[in-house]
């Protein structure tokens, strides 16, 4: 029999690199969940000590702090509804997914998702047909399409068919999370759901552990109304984690700090040592203001074992360094690194603003085949468009960017075409705004 939670090979490649930024998203506690994964037993530990440090060692979350900082470059200023689009959509995108989230928001939740993962996913649904009515009648009734977030780990699997050169999507599958009541108490139970062009199905879990279909009905759209959002993409429903090299800097940061503060005890603690102590003529060592300690042998001494402090010192410099890395990671999709020539500057800020203005242009390309969709499921002619506002790299250009700019057409290190096109994709300029460059 088949079992439709079974995920497809693309996924189980994918899940197996979504695990750590997943697991840093979730900060200090999904870190600690994850136990020996992310914060290795040292051989010689006991599992009590590691228990200890492992309590003790808390996670600079910096990885999540570039991800919030780059979500919040693109959404700096709210998204922008064309004039022309109707107001029934325009209502309809103040409660996009039903549950109060406008549409900023929704796509803010999105982005975010695509950015940690690489893909994220949107489904556009409408509430189940009722027999008899037509589609009038139902929006009369209230009736209306609307959009539930896929996350990248719920698509668990997808077929499709290549027809005149496009890829047309068969069947997905989605692993969801229902809340159920069972008197006062309340259970979180797993169901998949598989969606084909004309139908779909609901599978839930009964008590023998064997997966049985709970619900069915027609998918009247005739088409699985998908849209995925890539940030990363490397093929169709595939993609990888964009920040995926700053994932590691940030673990190895975590192993580094948990081994350094396990350091830092151990050194804070001096050890009393002793020479020529016999226990056997000496007694036991008794250690307070009010005791003597003496030893049978006339050159034994008491004296203290101090760390000298230089491994920690190493450590520290070594946790600063992978800071500065994390940083300058971050920093690579927002702002231009500084170089001698002008020409030098220009070319680091293109490279700097191209990863998240490709990022911003496909979210307005995803925005707009939602738009689509709803206007499939309302029968109505797709009038009216989203853009996002802050796609040139998600950031306006500083008047140092500026500066550089108008000193590199100065010198003759670019031509006019060239700081026409670098100042729109800082935001200098808009794409709307025609300028005349000097002839070279």
């Amino acid at each position: 029999m088949n079992d439709p939670s079974t995920s497809s090979q693309l996924y189980d490649a994918m899940a197996a690199r979504w695990a750590l930024p997943k697991a840093l998203m979730g900060g200090t506690l999904a870190m600690r969940a994850a136990g020996t994964r992310y914060l290795p037993r040292h051989p010689a530990e006991n599992s009590a000590i590691y228990t200890e440090r492992a309590s003790r060692t808390v996670l600079r979350n910096h990885f999540r702090r570039t991800v919030s900082r780059l979500v919040g470059r693109i959404f700096a200023e709210p998204l922008i509804l064309s004039d022309d689009m109707p107001e029934e959509m325009v209502s309809i995108l103040r409660n996009i997914d039903l549950v109060g989230r406008g549409l900023n928001v929704f796509a803010r939740d999105w982005f975010e998702d695509a950015l940690v993962f690489g893909l994220s996913h949107v489904l556009v649904d409408f509430p189940a047909a009722v027999d008899g009515q037509s589609l009038a009648e139902e929006r009369e009734q209230g009736a209306r399409p609307y959009a539930v977030h896929v996350r990248a780990d719920q698509l668990i699997a997808a077929q499709w068919d290549v027809r005149g050169g496009d890829k047309v999507l068969t069947q997905i599958r989605i692993r969801e999370k229902a809340l159920r009541y069972h008197g006062y108490e309340e259970r979180e139970e797993e169901q998949i759901r598989v969606i084909e062009p004309d139908h779909w199905r609901l599978y839930r879990m009964d008590k023998k552990g064997v997966w049985q279909e709970s619900d069915a009905g027609e998918n009247t759209l005739g088409r699985i109304p998908l849209v995925t959002l890539y940030t990363a993409r490397t093929g169709f429903l595939q993609a990888e984690p964009p920040l995926e090299d700053l994932a590691f800097l940030n673990l190895e940061h975590y192993q580094i700090r948990s081994d350094q503060r396990n350091a830092l005890n151990v050194a804070s603690f001096p050890i009393l040592a002793a020479s020529g102590y016999n226990p056997e003529i000496d007694g036991p060592i008794e250690v307070g203001p009010n005791k003597v300690l003496t030893t049978s042998e006339s050159e034994g001494k008491y004296y203290y074992v101090e760390s000298s402090g230089a491994a920690l010192e190493a450590g520290a410099k070594e946790l600063e360094a992978l800071e500065k890395a994390m940083l300058l990671f971050g920093l690579q999709f927002e702002t231009p690194k500084e170089r001698e020539t002008a020409t030098g500057r220009a070319l680091d800020a293109a490279d700097a603003l191209s990863p998240l203005s490709a990022m911003a242009m496909n979210l307005e390309d995803s925005l707009n085949t939602l738009l689509s969709l709803f206007a499939s499921w309302m029968e109505m002619p797709l009038t009216g468009s989203i853009a996002v506002a802050a796609k040139s790299g998600a950031a306006q250009a500083s008047e140092r960017d500026l500066d550089f700019l108008l000193e590199a057409r100065r010198l003759g290190d670019v031509s006019g075409e060239e700081l026409i096109r670098e100042a729109k994709a800082r935001g200098l300029l808009g794409d709307s705004l025609q300028a005349n460059a000097a002839a070279d």
